[in-house]
């Protein structure tokens, strides 16, 4: 069917719009053929069939070449105003382009002059910084090296204390070992001395024993055995009566009083411990008494009187746990 045959209606369809119509490069267009049919530039062949192939080829693409070309001409000509109005769409993006690279060319200088203030900020900023760091550094050390320094000042002081208290201590240990010297010559003198009184005292001892011998020939006591109970009075020797306080058992002492009838006198015993004799005289310029308790129990006492031997002449037997017992005199408390 012709072109020129067809109604305005379907001229319309078949006519291709500006806006559908997509532009391509030659080398797009190389590989296509007028009417969508592709073109054979290959060589399959040679010889005859080479040149068959190329006939058939020329005269399919002049009747395509023509078809086109007249379908072309009514077509371009319906897409001049439509072309017209892209054209100028084009040129106002082309200059909204244009304006839009003109700002993006100043920002990007500006960008780069702020970036430019930024570097030299920040590389003021780090040289403060790093001036900042140095001094704070410089003065940590210097702290640092006069708190050392006074440390060392203070150990140093320390040590030579240390050491004069050791050469002190050393003055005084040798002062301390000549005392000692002298000490030990001085004990070793008074021991000699004391061996020397000693054997002067073992002398007198000799001596004061056979003194004592004589006296005790001469003066013979007798042994009054007594048991006295606990509060009640009782007469261990005519005239000397024993009134038994109290006790304690566990240190082995009494708490008592002596009755003298013939003087009425009364000697109080407090805290007396066993073995400790208490001696008295029942009468004035008369002889001695000694009373010896030898066992302390819970309610009574255990113990005896040594009397003198004739204290007995002329006189009654008062109580009745009297023994009489040759023994010798014990000296007083």
């Amino acid at each position: 069917m012709s072109i020129l045959n067809l109604n305005d209606d379907q001229r319309e369809q078949r006519r291709p719009r500006f806006d559908d119509v997509e532009l391509d490069s030659p080398e797009a267009a190389d590989g296509f053929s007028y009417g969508g049919a592709p073109v054979p530039y290959k060589r399959r062949t040679r010889g005859l069939w080479t040149a068959f192939v190329l006939l058939a080829a020329l005269v399919a693409a002049i009747a395509a070449y023509g078809y086109q070309v007249a379908y072309s001409q009514n077509s371009q000509l319906a897409w001049l105003p439509n072309l017209k109005k892209s054209v100028a769409s084009i040129s106002e993006r082309t200059d909204t382009l244009a304006s839009n690279l003109k700002d993006w060319a100043s920002k990007q200088e500006e960008l780069s002059a702020t970036l430019h203030h930024l570097k030299a900020g920040f590389a003021s900023q780090l040289r403060s910084v790093r001036e900042h760091a140095d001094q704070v550094v410089a003065a940590a050390s210097q702290k640092q090296r006069a708190e050392l320094d006074q440390r060392t000042a203070a150990l140093k002081s320390q040590i030579d204390e240390v050491a004069s208290r050791q050469r002190a201590d050393q003055i005084h240990m040798a002062k301390l070992d000549e005392k000692m010297a002298s000490q030990h010559q001085e004990l070793a003198s008074v021991r000699e001395s004391s061996n020397r009184q000693m054997a002067s005292l073992q002398q007198q001892q000799v001596s004061t024993q056979g003194e004592v011998a004589s006296i005790n020939d001469a003066l013979s006591t007798d042994q009054v055995d007594f048991e006295a109970e606990k509060n009640q009075d009782t007469e261990i020797v005519p005239g000397v009566s024993l009134h038994l306080s109290g006790t304690d058992i566990s240190h082995q002492r009494y708490a008592a009083w002596v009755w003298l009838a013939g003087s009425r006198r009364r000697i109080w015993v407090r805290g007396q411990t066993v073995a400790a004799p208490l001696v008295f005289y029942p009468k004035d310029g008369g002889e001695a008494y000694e009373l010896v308790v030898t066992r302390v129990n819970p309610r009574d006492v255990v113990g005896y009187v040594l009397v003198p031997s004739d204290s007995r002449a002329g006189g009654t037997d008062a109580a009745v746990n009297r023994k009489p017992a040759r023994q010798p005199a014990s000296g007083g408390m």
